[in-house]
């Protein structure tokens, strides 16, 4: 049943049972908040969304305070401001003002509010000495703790509770002695713990892998779809002249609400590295570069001189896409398509998928849903297209191979000529996850080298063949 509140004058309607908090939001009203994330319960520890409610005899924090019918709010007079103030005066008092070196600056809403509600100088004399805690607190493979950043959110512990199932952290000590820890002798060791990064409003979580490698402002965000499982999970990629620094998650509330796995977060430096940049063709047994024009005719010619004796194979994690045009190319040559599909590996988590392959579904919709297997002896010749984490191919080491590929894999090495495409990274494309939910991306980075993108590579592939438009 509706209900009809009134939040600074404007009248808004809203669902029974949300907060003024979830309800100002959703109405586009902001409230300041740390500890309050909309995936996890509520906990109500911060006091930064206190707001004034009409016939109550205090202030009242929003993100515990369910709406109720006529409900009057206001959320920017003056004793919410002061309140606001006093607040940060209480968070600031022992947090370090280390800003010029925390990697958390640029994205850091400790800094955003301070200056947007407070942005008064510190009342503390040089002989006030503030609560010292732990610095650069290694917490596991993959994270770094400054336990004198954290203004106690808890939200760290709420995401490990209720969503990680991995109760490996908790609070220790008590008053402004409190610090973030795990248990004695452990250390965070979970699939999922680099969301932690994410969650936490201020710089005291930080990734041992992106620490001081990048001022956030310098970055460009550009929207994707992490390619390095079923699920398909939205994400960003954190860029800057062609180098891709960060991965984080996309929200998307039907495919991985606002988190990804570690795994997939790290998988980034195969954009960077490791690159094929030129078309190679193999000459006394080394690959020397040539053009991609000489690179084409090649391939075609050797396709022109093993009509129906061909296998085309095609990585499952190759947009749908390129693998539609491949699969018209390699037909159109009297050949057979097969997919190449990555090992599965065991996950119970909600997001990674024991299935390692981004589009399988995609494939499956074109009918390829076989692995090359004994197609790969009864070849003459080998016509594989890779993607950036396509895995080597039993058998195919040591046929008569071309290859397109977006990195110099074992495949690239052992082919008599290779043709460089784009990663998805630089491409427009679609993956098919798991539940048939289709998600288009486009390009974040400009091409590499002589790269193209895949679809482009195949269809002047198919115009040297003159099978353009079959």
């Amino acid at each position: 049943m509706p209900v009809k509140i009134k939040i600074n004058g404007r009248e808004i309607e809203t669902e029974a049972g949300k907060t003024i908090l979830q309800a100002a939001l959703g109405a586009g009203i902001f409230i300041p908040h740390y500890c309050y994330h909309p995936r996890l319960t509520i906990k109500g520890s911060c006091r930064m969304c206190l707001v004034y409610v009409e016939k109550t005899p205090k202030l009242q924090i929003a993100c515990a305070t369910t709406v109720a019918e006529g409900m009057v709010v206001e959320t920017e007079n003056e004793e919410v401001v002061k309140a606001r103030q006093s607040v940060l005066e209480f968070m600031l008092k022992n947090h370090p003002v280390d800003c010029p070196i925390c990697d958390k600056a640029g994205e850091c809403s400790l800094q955003d509010f301070y200056m947007d509600y407070d942005g008064r100088p510190s009342r503390l004399s040089p002989l006030d000495s503030k609560s010292k805690k732990g610095k650069r607190v290694p917490m596991g493979q993959t994270l770094v703790l400054d336990q004198e950043r954290c203004i106690m959110c808890h939200r760290c512990l709420r995401f490990m509770k209720e969503v990680a199932k991995n109760e490996c952290i908790t609070d220790a000590k008590r008053s402004d002695r409190t610090v973030i820890s795990t248990f004695p002798g452990e250390l965070v060791d979970d699939p999922y713990s680099m969301n932690l990064i994410d969650i936490c409003p201020v710089g005291a979580w930080t990734g041992k892998d992106f620490r001081f490698k990048k001022r956030t402002w310098l970055l460009t965000r550009s929207s994707s779809v992490c390619p390095f499982c079923a699920r398909g999970c939205d994400i960003f990629i954190d860029h800057e002249k062609g180098i891709v620094y960060r991965l984080c998650p996309r929200e998307n509330e039907e495919v991985n609400q606002s988190w990804i796995c570690d795994q997939g977060r790290l998988a980034y430096p195969a954009i960077n590295d490791n690159r094929l940049l030129r078309a190679l063709s193999k000459n006394d047994g080394r690959l020397q570069e040539i053009s991609v024009e000489s690179g084409l005719s090649y391939v075609a010619k050797l396709i022109g001189d093993h009509q129906g004796k061909i296998l085309g194979i095609v990585s499952a994690s190759a947009t749908r896409e390129e693998a539609e045009a491949f699969l018209k190319l390699i037909r159109a040559s009297g050949g057979e398509v097969a997919g190449n599909f990555r090992k599965e590996a065991r996950d119970d988590f909600l997001l990674r998928r024991a299935d390692r392959d981004s589009n399988r579904q995609g494939l499956k919709q074109l009918g390829i849903d076989r692995p090359a297997g004994d197609g790969i002896v009864k070849a003459d010749l080998l016509v594989v297209l890779e993607s950036l984490y396509s895995e080597p191919i039993n058998g195919a080491l040591g046929k008569k191979m071309a290859v397109l590929s977006p990195k110099r894999s074992e495949l690239v090495e052992s082919a008599l000529v290779a043709l460089p495409i784009a990663s998805y990274a630089e491409a427009e494309g679609t993956f098919v996850n798991f539940e048939g939910k289709a998600q288009k991306f486009f390009p974040a980075l400009e091409l590499k080298g002589d790269a193209e993108p895949g679809v482009m590579m195949i269809k002047k592939l198919a115009i040297k063949l003159g099978l353009e438009g079959k």
